[in-house]
């Protein structure tokens, strides 16, 4: 223990960043030196175990509300909520709040209800639309986004969206629309049924893009259209939804599709520049390119 404390602080707030921030607050114990040090960690992972006890829950609600005032980090560069059915919106904007305030980075929350309980989703709050220091969002089950029309996430670079609930036919155009630099974006759809019927993804500076639908289960018509020139990576993996490229995408080079598809040539006609691909497409399937023919069986 003695030649741990003798590292930098700096160092410490590395090592104890990877733990959960339960046991980081206990690191105080250890000695004098280690009192105040776990304020200063800019990694938050709080875990309500899906716990379906309230007086259980309540500790938890003071022990994240505590944590996060108590924070003195300059930069939370993470900040993650694993949380049950005894969660609500208000608690969740709450935190989010301070996170912004604590100039929070990295938000990401899965929320997950009780099969026994009724349905009650997380909803976001509208200020969060507009935070401007955000870079990286991932969020998870029920989670509902009610996008507002002047949503704006200049920072933001990676938005996964896993399962989540759109409140409006149009609330995912808008949320692409109001992030001008994003980067990667992860989607599935997974045991999840999509008000929405076409999904589009029209991002010019995109260069990561993961479709998923790894339920099995067929929730109707449904329709991905893609346009996104600067893409390098692509996987999309959903055998009972559409797919649809336009134009063409001269940087993508990387490529993984699983898709019952009756017209793979025109499926492939945007990626013209590939250098690896994994393709599943209906059985014995034969695309012509040029002098060349692929059967895939």
């Amino acid at each position: 223990m003695d030649r741990i404390s003798n590292l930098s602080d700096d160092l410490l707030l590395k090592i104890v960043s990877s733990l959960p921030t339960k046991d980081v607050v206990v690191t105080m114990l250890l000695s004098k030196r280690w009192k105040f040090l776990w304020m200063m960690v800019p990694k938050l992972r709080f875990d309500d175990e899906f716990e379906l006890e309230p007086s259980y829950y309540g500790r938890f609600l003071k022990y994240v509300d505590k944590s996060m005032v108590l924070n003195r980090a300059q930069v939370l560069e993470t900040v993650k909520f694993n949380v049950g059915p005894c969660c609500s919106s208000e608690d969740i904007a709450t935190w989010i709040r301070i996170g912004m305030v604590r100039n929070m980075r990295e938000l990401e929350i899965s929320h997950c209800e009780g099969y026994f309980r009724e349905h009650r989703s997380i909803k976001l709050p509208k200020s969060l639309y507009t935070y401007e220091k955000l870079e990286v969002l991932k969020l998870a089950s029920t989670v509902v986004l009610n996008v507002p029309i002047d949503v704006c996430f200049p920072s933001l670079k990676s938005l996964h969206l896993v399962c989540v609930e759109y409140k409006t036919k149009k609330s995912h155009r808008r949320l692409l629309s109001g992030c001008p630099v994003l980067e990667e974006l992860v989607l599935d759809k997974s045991y999840n049924s999509f008000h929405v019927r076409s999904f589009y993804v029209e991002i010019p500076t995109l260069q990561s893009l993961s479709i998923l639908d790894t339920s099995g289960e067929l929730y109707g018509d449904f329709t991905f259209v893609v346009n996104a020139p600067a893409l390098k990576y692509f996987n999309f993996v959903d055998f009972y939804g559409d797919l649809c490229l336009r134009d063409n995408m001269p940087e993508v080079v990387d490529v993984n599709i699983k898709v019952i598809y009756r017209n793979p040539k025109k499926l492939l006609g945007p990626l013209k520049s590939v250098k690896r691909l994994s393709l599943c497409l209906s059985p014995s399937t034969t695309v012509r390119n040029q002098n060349q023919t692929y059967v895939f069986l």
